[in-house]
C-alpha cells in the first residue's frame, strides 16, 4: 500500500505542474494586455510600457513561469502598477490589479461560502442519491424502480439555474416559506448558516444526486449477482446484512471515484449556483473575473479548483485501494 501511495502521490505532482504550465499559459493566451487592463483605459504607451516593465511582463517567458512557480512554493514579490514592492506571500496566486489585493487574499475571503456550500451539497448527494439508488435496486422491476429512476432522470435533466430560479421564485418570494439565500459566517449565527444555504443545499445536490443514483443503482444491481453474495445468502445471512456487508462494498468503487470527483469540483467553486444564488464563493469570483478581464484572477481560480480536484481524485483512488486491493496490484 505504501508503494501505491507513493506513486499516486507522483503522478498527482506531476499533473498539478502541468496545470501550473497550463494555467500560466492561459495567462498569455488570452487576447486582453495585462499591462493595459492593469493600467486602465486613461494610461498613455508610455504608462503602459512602464507598468509593464514593473510587472516584469517584459522578461523572458521561461524566466516569468520560473518566477511563478517560486512564488507558488516561496512567495515572490509584485509591483503595482506604480512600481512599489508588493509582499505576496505562499502560495502567490498573482495580484488582482481589479480588486487591489493578492488573489490567494480575494480567494481566502470567500472560501469559507464556497467550503459551506460544497459540505451541505455533498451531504445532500450522498443521502440522496446512494440512498435512492440503493432502494432502486433492492426494488428492481416494481412500480418504486421506475418511480425513482423517473426521479433521478428528472435530476439529470433539470439545468441549476433553471430550478434554483424557479424554487427561490417559490420558497422564497411567493410563499415565503425559506429565507433569502445567502452567505453568513458560522461563528456568527449557526442558524443563519444553515437557513441561508439550505435552498442552495437542496438544488445543487438533487441535480448531482442524479449521477450517483443511477450509477449506485446499476454497481448494486451488478454486485447483486456475484458469487460471494449468492454465497452469502446460501449461508442464511439477512438480505439487509448481505447487502450492506457485501454488495455495497462490491459497489462502493465507482462511486467513491465519482465523489472525489464531484468533491473537488465543489470545493473549486460551484459557478452556476454561487451566482444563481448570490453566494459571494470562489465560482462567483471566477465569473466575475471573468466579465472584468481580471486574468490574474481568472487563472488563480483556475490553478485552485484544479488543485482541488486533483487532490479529491488522488484520495479516492486511495479509498478505492484500500477497498480493492487489486487495484494497488495493478
Amino acid at each position: 500500500m505504501t508503494g501505491y501511495v507513493v506513486r499516486r502521490a507522483l503522478r498527482a505532482a506531476a499533473v498539478l505542474l502541468a496545470i501550473t504550465a497550463a494555467a500560466f499559459g492561459l495567462f498569455y493566451a488570452a487576447p486582453s494586455d495585462p499591462a493595459l487592463i492593469a493600467c486602465g483605459p486613461q494610461c498613455d504607451t508610455a504608462q503602459v510600457e512602464a507598468v509593464r516593465h514593473s510587472m516584469g511582463l517584459d522578461q523572458p517567458l521561461a524566466a516569468q513561469y520560473a518566477d511563478y512557480l517560486r512564488g507558488l512554493v516561496a512567495g515572490r514579490t509584485i509591483a503595482d502598477v506604480d512600481g512599489s514592492p508588493i509582499d505576496c506571500q505562499a502560495p502567490c496566486l498573482g495580484y488582482s490589479y481589479a480588486l487591489h489585493q493578492p488573489v490567494l487574499a480575494a480567494i481566502t475571503d470567500r472560501f469559507a461560502a464556497t467550503a459551506s456550500l460544497a459540505a451541505g451539497a455533498l451531504v445532500v448527494i450522498l443521502v440522496l442519491g446512494i440512498g435512492v439508488g440503493f432502494a432502486a435496486a433492492l426494488r428492481h422491476g416494481t412500480r418504486t424502480d421506475r418511480l425513482l429512476s423517473g426521479f433521478t432522470l428528472l435530476g439529470a435533466s433539470v439545468q441549476i439555474y433553471f430550478l434554483g430560479y424557479a424554487l427561490q421564485y417559490l420558497l422564497v418570494y411567493l410563499t415565503g416559506v425559506l429565507p433569502v439565500p445567502g452567505f453568513t459566517p458560522f461563528g456568527t449565527s449557526p442558524g443563519a448558516w444553515a437557513a441561508g444555504l439550505l435552498l442552495p443545499w437542496l438544488v445543487l445536490g438533487f441535480v448531482n444526486a442524479a449521477v450517483f443514483a443511477r450509477l449506485s443503482r446499476a454497481q448494486l444491481l451488478d454486485s447483486l449477482h456475484e458469487g460471494y453474495v449468492r454465497t452469502a445468502r446460501a449461508r442464511g445471512l439477512s438480505t439487509l446484512r448481505t447487502h450492506l456487508k457485501y454488495s455495497a462494498r462490491g459497489a462502493a468503487a465507482p462511486l467513491v471515484q465519482l465523489l472525489g470527483l464531484e468533491a473537488g469540483a465543489l470545493f473549486g467553486g460551484a459557478f452556476i449556483t454561487e451566482t444563481v444564488f448570490g453566494i459571494d464563493g470562489i465560482g462567483k469570483l471566477a465569473v466575475d473575473s471573468v466579465v472584468q478581464n481580471d486574468l490574474p484572477t481568472v487563472v488563480g481560480t483556475v490553478l485552485l479548483a484544479a488543485f482541488f480536484v486533483v487532490v479529491f481524485v488522488a484520495v479516492a483512488d486511495l479509498v478505492v485501494a484500500w477497498l480493492d486491493p487489486r487495484v494497488r496490484l495493478a
